[in-house]
């Protein structure tokens, strides 16, 4: 195993790998829909405060992670259960940072590197708290989060064409001061 090399891309530059980025998601994700991740993913990347992260080592990409603000628009919430305190889910665009996808390559994992990838993309967000949604049976995935600290804070339902009918959505506070949740 090489020297990891983690770094951080300009919205342009996240393009310009995405190709790479695809096929480190084909492996990490093999079940979900490559088409989707590309329209999804190359959308997302034209968004103000679009973030992305990636690892490499020896020059090859072995993970990545992504993510952006959530909008004043934002259905990030929508039917979340249980009910959170009054506000929980309001976004002003400045409020929220979701982590849409962090992926390693299965030959990589359990060395730490999604956590760095993790920290480095959260390091210097101005938010108050992020968030990230998991699919409810990947409980390996959610203990790691746990263990990183996020919390749980319900099930929102998927929407058509999603890789789940319903996501457990985590919070994690971005500054000590900032409220998760008042669970």
């Amino acid at each position: 195993m090489g020297q990891a090399e983690v770094s951080r891309l300009s919205p342009g530059e996240a393009r310009e790998q995405f190709d790479e980025i695809q096929q480190v998601y084909a492996v990490a994700f093999p079940n979900y829909d490559l088409g989707d991740h590309r329209r999804r993913t190359l959308r997302q990347i034209e968004s103000a405060g679009f973030e992305a992260v990636t690892v490499r080592e020896n020059g090859v990409l072995v993970g990545f992670a992504y993510g952006l603000p959530l909008s004043a628009r934002s259905t990030w919430w929508n039917g979340l259960r249980p009910l959170q305190p009054d506000g929980f889910a309001v976004e002003t665009g400045r409020r929220t940072f979701a982590v849409i996808d962090l992926a390693v390559l299965p030959s990589h994992r359990g060395r730490g590197l999604g956590r760095r990838l993790m920290d480095e993309l959260l390091r210097s967000r101005p938010e108050e708290r992020a968030t990230l949604a998991t699919v409810p049976d990947n409980r390996e995935t959610q203990r790691m989060y746990e263990r990183w600290g996020w919390s749980l804070v319900g099930r929102v339902p998927g929407v058509e064409g999603e890789t789940s009918d319903t996501f457990d959505l985590y919070v994690i506070a971005l500054r000590p001061e900032a409220p998760t949740s008042s669970r």
